[in-house]
């Protein structure tokens, strides 16, 4: 049944491509590609005055700052603070 559902006949390609358009599709990957490229672009365009729009330090602390909000939101959303009802360790 499962070669009637592949794309590539294979399994693991499968999976990899649509991980990967899963992301793409999802609104905080495209979010922050926006992002990424407005402080890459700011940091590296030149203004008229010689300086260029967003100084180095404060766009990569952005995106670092940015890069663990992120990661620290998917830690705390991954942890439970409830016990499903199969775990019962007031037993």
């Amino acid at each position: 049944m499962s070669e009637k559902l592949s794309i590539f006949n294979a399994l693991f390609w499968d999976l990899w491509l649509m991980k990967h358009l899963r992301n793409i599709a999802s609104v905080k990957y495209q979010f922050m590609v926006a992002f990424f490229m407005l402080i890459v672009y700011g940091m590296f365009n030149i203004g008229p005055s010689g300086v260029p729009w967003i100084p180095a330090v404060a766009g990569l602390s952005f995106l670092g700052g940015g890069f663990i909000a992120l990661a620290t939101s998917r830690i705390i959303s991954k942890t439970r603070l409830t016990e499903n009802e199969d775990l019962d360790t007031d037993k």
